[in-house]
């Protein structure tokens, strides 16, 4: 087995040999297992699926959270690997959604790349199930956990849809994953503790530094100096929209490198022109909230700023994943100053619904059969995120919003739905807190400390460990000044970055 496997990395990918943990994966896949993975970002986790889907008979169905991380991973699969995949997604109208099946019946592909929602519809389940799915992956894992930094309740629905498909094989991987979220994925997914193959979080190759600013002005001032003085590429993350606007103003008044805003605001299609050029080599910087990044393929990344301190450890340490994943020096910065804490709380409360707003939902469930969804959703002060939620959590405690109910009835419904988000808002304010300790404390290695958190003990370091253990900031620093100008004269137009990112005929 493992020639064969050998044999087929070195004919589909290139490579003359696993990464560490990948063999190890592949094998229980290929035995019919159910398997959970946890490898460090860049540990090369699309191959343990990529490369079963080649060996297996009938279609291997991999979840994915992100249209843009299924536009990508579908096109270099076509193109540079020449493996017949495919997607499905909210992106696509009914007539491409209906082709798409249409030639999976036929045997046209081997992957398919599927949001979490498409792949709770009957009619896409009575599809694979006709054409048989051996292998189920589940990318950014994390998402299922209900203790995860990054819960999404699609997520937690995918073992009904698993079990409509036949119940295959599945692969859960992600790149970080407490002893709690790995326990709750594997109880929802029935995997043996002898099939959790979790692999070192350490990255060697990044040094980690912690500043603290006396405030906002300074490190401001601060950050702009070092995205010129890095080499780059480079991401600053930012915790809110407002904080990538100004950034990036700022910088634009005198700053030489090529760079762009990125946050879940924009338009979609200007998502995928940034994303594209930043890939492409197009831009230097991206100053981004967390809405960029996950899945983005691209080795040569150099440093991460945080320009404020994350919400989680979870996100931070994923986040500063991102850096080096050619294996080449990468360097990490976390800049915080006071005021970084009440923002995240204020955002946490905006998150979640008040008791209130749960009755609100509650009225607007009873009544939105009626109405379009956007004209029943204006009349009550809900997003869409917390409708989400709280049907979810609706459906969890077996009742029922949709029917009407007596005053006391009506109450303890709310009451009770009002405690299971309640339970969800204590948990981000932890992991919140848990993230406090970690930028306030003064006496210990960032790396340990990091590690730790995850259970971990590796301290192995490559060039530099840690601001605390001493670290040499101009070692990360480019030789020469960029020369490249505020505009973007070269860069990629939007038809040529559709041509890039979407899949080819």
């Amino acid at each position: 087995m493992n020639e064969q496997l050998l044999d087929n990395l070195q004919a589909h990918f290139g490579h003359s040999s696993f990464r560490p943990g990948q063999e190890d994966i592949i094998s229980r896949v290929m035995e019919g297992r159910n398997v959970l993975a946890i490898l460090a970002t860049g540990g090369g986790k699309s191959i343990t699926y990529q490369l079963p889907a080649l060996l297996l008979p009938g279609i291997t169905v991999v979840v994915s959270p992100l249209i843009s991380l299924m536009m990508d991973q579908v096109q270099q699969l076509r193109t540079r690997r020449k493996i017949p995949a495919t997607y499905l997604n909210s992106s696509q109208d009914y007539s491409e959604s209906r082709d798409v099946l249409r030639e999976l019946a036929n045997g046209a592909y081997k992957l398919l790349y599927v949001s979490p929602e498409k792949l709770q519809q009957p009619y896409v389940q009575a599809v694979l199930k006709r054409v048989g799915v051996s292998l189920v992956a589940i990318d950014e894992a994390h998402c299922i956990s209900q203790w995860g930094h990054d819960f999404r309740t699609d997520y937690l629905r995918l073992p009904d849809a698993i079990r409509q498909l036949g119940n295959p094989t599945v692969l859960a991987v992600t790149a970080t994953a407490t002893a709690d979220v790995r326990h709750e994925i594997g109880k929802l997914f029935q995997i043996e503790s002898s099939d959790m193959i979790v692999q070192a979080l350490n990255r060697a190759n990044i040094a980690l530094d912690l500043i603290a600013a006396p405030d906002e002005g300074e490190r401001r001032e601060q950050v702009l100096r070092m995205m010129d003085e890095l080499e780059g590429p480079g991401i600053v993350y930012c915790s809110t929209r407002q904080a990538v606007e100004v950034l990036v103003a700022s910088y634009q008044l005198e700053g030489s490198k090529r760079i762009h805003g990125y946050h879940g605001g924009m338009e979609s299609m200007e998502r995928v022109l940034i994303q594209s050029q930043f890939l492409a080599d197009e831009l230097d910087v991206i100053i981004a909230t967390n809405a960029f990044g996950m899945g983005i393929d691209k080795p040569n990344i150099r440093y991460v700023i945080h320009y404020q301190m994350p919400a989680s450890m979870e996100a931070y340490a994923q986040e500063i994943g991102r850096v080096g994943r050619d294996g080449g020096p990468g360097y990490a910065v976390l800049f915080h100053v006071s005021e970084d804490l009440q923002i995240h709380q204020h955002m946490v409360e905006k998150e979640y619904p008040t008791q209130l707003q749960v009755m609100q939902f509650y009225q607007w469930a009873q009544t939105a059969k009626d109405k379009p969804g956007s004209e029943a959703l204006a009349a009550v002060d809900l997003t869409e995120e917390m409708v989400q939620l709280l049907t979810f959590y609706t459906e969890q405690a077996g009742l029922s919003a949709e029917v009407a109910a007596t005053t006391e009835e009506m109450q303890d419904h709310v009451r009770r739905i009002w405690e299971q988000t309640e339970k969800r808002k204590r948990l981000k304010k932890q992991k919140l807190f848990e993230m406090l300790s970690y930028v306030e404390g003064t006496d210990d290695c960032l790396r340990k400390k990091l590690n730790r958190y995850f259970g971990e003990d590796q301290t192995a370091y490559s060039l530099y460990c840690c601001s605390r253990c001493g670290l040499e900031k101009q070692a990360y620093e480019g030789k020469s000044s960029v020369a490249h100008g505020k505009n973007l004269e070269n860069s990629w137009d939007l038809r040529q970055a559709l041509e890039y990112l979407l899949p080819k005929n």
